[in-house]
């Protein structure tokens, strides 16, 4: 029997004119779709850019191309605007271009009411990752707490509408280096149930920023007293947290505790940045006017390291896990503040941002692999997956597995994710392949669990003056 024909659908794409929808991934995966024939349309995009500015689109050539050819409606949100108003317009919105789907990739601080107004619904939605942030969680307990309630009440609309589609885009659960990674750990888990017993994961973000430059708001700034922890972290989160599911044993709970925070302030304060500051700023195009930085700005978070002790139901220990991410590290940065910066224009990559890891794991005496990366952000990227076993199961000695241009060479990549979540939206069959390495909402709830502690740590540590606050987490 032929399969039929996908019906139109129309996109409401939040967010649309950052580097990541623009450039990277949604945007480019619409134009696919639609040269491959399927009737999908942008029907409108809500940024506070406006997507038909020249002086953008000569940097987002896709964005251009989409414009052009789907003419979406602009909904420019103001920062003054209520959680009702935006409803509001929203609502009239979708009364106009009956939205069959929702991509969510704004600011983090901003993703919740897109995302409740859509579950409310029950229209499809495809969120970027952090899934929740609110503003001044690294040093307001409540705030902190509320990234927590938020996300229970979104998972809540969730289950309420049997059969909603929410996904989350997460690159590496569909990278072959971290894909290959979880099937060894989970071969020694079935076979021998042995659990993670010790791991690390050790990012070197390598994003430096001239001191005037953390006044700039952008999807990932530091304006709205968040820092670098709802950047790229909550991904190597969901690694840790997938890998411990792989193989839990006899775990069943964690102690997540904060061992270290820096702050914007104190690294400011520290001088640290001075010597690559005096480098750039003779090379700089055009220099950003000096301001003071609030003070939701100096708390944010810019270096952090956390430990994840292993317990059974006893309160027993069987290992430990640790996340420490730091941006106060190599930056390949050559230019300074372009006049494109204050436009938010360039994207991350063209500051100088680095992509670097260690992610160590073991399991017990049988097993051990590591992932390393160490690049530019813009540079083919290369992972280097090393792995040794006990002799006594079959371990040969140490292997070593070179993934080369590893997240485009992907045999699953974002962009065939946000290609499968479109087709599912519009009733359509999406490849198994990719649709089994999609993250859906009920999925993360351990994760977004740990996300938000690590926030409500950072704040107690602020708020109460604790050195190394922790908090227990049952797994589900």
């Amino acid at each position: 029997m032929p399969s039929p024909e996908p019906r139109p659908i129309s996109v409401l794409l939040v967010g649309g004119c950052g580097h990541w929808a623009a450039t990277e991934n949604h945007i480019p995966a619409i134009l696919t779709l639609q040269e491959n024939g399927a009737p999908v349309r942008v029907a409108a995009i809500c940024d506070p850019r406006d997507p038909y500015k020249p002086a953008l689109l000569a940097h987002m050539p896709d964005l251009d191309t989409l414009v052009q050819r789907d003419k979406p409606a602009w909904i420019s949100p103001s920062p003054d605007e209520g959680p009702d108003q935006l409803e509001h317009r929203l609502h009239h919105a979708h009364k106009e271009h009956r939205f069959d789907a929702v991509i969510v990739a704004c600011d983090p601080v901003a993703h919740y009411p897109y995302l409740k107004w859509a579950t409310d619904r029950g229209i499809p939605v495809l969120c970027d990752k952090p899934i929740v942030c609110v503003e001044d969680a690294a040093w307001n307990p409540e705030r902190a707490a509320e990234i927590h309630r938020r996300f229970d009440t979104l998972l809540r609309a969730h289950r309420d509408r049997p059969g909603h589609l929410f996904a989350i885009p997460l690159r590496r659960r569909a990278n072959d280096a971290f894909l290959h990674v979880g099937d060894l750990i989970r071969e020694i888990h079935d076979t021998h149930d042995q659990s993670l017993t010790m791991g690390r994961i050790d990012v070197a973000g390598g994003h430096f920023r001239l001191p005037e430059e953390y006044a700039l708001g952008n999807a990932h700034g530091y304006t709205h007293g968040v820092g670098a922890l709802s950047f790229s972290s909550y991904h190597y989160l969901d690694e840790l947290t997938r890998y411990l599911l792989l193989a839990p044993g006899q775990i069943s709970a964690l102690r997540l505790t904060l061992q270290y925070v820096r702050r914007v302030g104190d690294h400011l304060a520290s001088g640290q940045g001075d010597v690559l500051t005096a480098l750039l700023r003779p090379r700089s195009e055009a220099g950003l006017p000096a301001t003071a930085l609030d003070e939701r700005v100096l708390l944010a978070e810019m270096d952090f390291g956390f430990t994840v002790e292993l317990l059974d139901s006893q309160q027993q220990s069987h290992g430990l896990l640790s996340y420490t991410f730091t941006s106060n590290s190599l930056s390949n940065r050559t230019v300074g503040a372009l006049a494109h910066d204050a436009q938010d224009d360039v994207a991350f990559r063209e500051k100088g941002r680095m992509s670097q890891y260690v992610i160590d794991l073991h399991q017990g005496s049988l097993q051990h692999v590591r992932l390393t990366k160490n690049d530019a952000v813009g540079e083919p990227y290369t992972i280097r997956v090393e792995h040794r076993r006990n002799p006594l199961i079959g371990g040969t000695g140490r292997t070593e597995t070179v993934y080369e241009d590893a997240h485009t060479s992907s045999a699953v990549t974002p962009r065939d994710i946000t290609a499968a979540f479109l087709t599912m939206a519009a009733d359509g069959t999406a490849c198994a392949n990719v649709t089994d390495k999609i993250a859906f909402l009920d999925g993360q709830a351990l994760t977004h669990r740990i996300y938000a502690a690590m926030y409500e740590l950072i704040a107690t540590n602020h708020h109460e003056a604790i050195p190394c606050p922790s908090v227990l987490i049952d797994l589900p």
